[in-house]
């Protein structure tokens, strides 16, 4: 395969903003480069961003969880453009796995390249797993990254 028929032009990267999500991101920057592609980061914020005090006040935690996603958005966008890539971010609320897949279909994307944290058994079952989700899902290929420090 080369080039002219991969045709790969637009990434998409989901971010936790964990190692496991930074080496997603280095690996979309190396493909990138390869192909001349951009790309599109994406940080979701859950919706259920609430909690309840001891006066039984709720409180809406998601404007600040927002404002700090879109600073931590920014650095990641700075570090991507002084290494000459074309970006874009994205910070969305919603179920992760549906906001990526929605955005990847959105954005065109050719390509998702997602980190995974690499749970397994019942904390996986537990708490699912959204790179799962999205290779399961997507109606674009998907790329998983692996963190050099998982076991085997």
């Amino acid at each position: 395969m080369n080039k002219e028929t991969a045709k790969i032009r637009k990434i998409l990267v989901p971010t936790d903003f964990s190692p496991f999500s930074q080496r997603a991101i280095d690996y979309g920057a190396f493909v990138a480069e390869r192909f001349e592609a951009k790309i599109v980061l994406i940080h979701v914020i859950e919706s259920a961003a609430y909690s309840v005090t001891d006066t039984m006040i709720v409180v809406n935690h998601e404007a600040a969880l927002k404002a700090t996603a879109e600073a931590l958005m920014e650095n990641l966008e700075k570090q991507c453009i002084e290494k000459g890539m074309a970006v874009t971010t994205r910070v969305v609320s919603g179920t992760p796995y549906r906001e990526i897949i929605k955005e990847a279909e959105q954005e065109e994307a050719d390509l998702i390249i997602i980190g995974t944290h690499g749970r397994t058994g019942l904390e996986r079952f537990l708490l699912g797993s959204v790179a799962e989700k999205v290779v399961r899902l997507a109606t674009c290929s998907v790329l998983t990254v692996r963190s050099p420090e998982m076991p085997k």
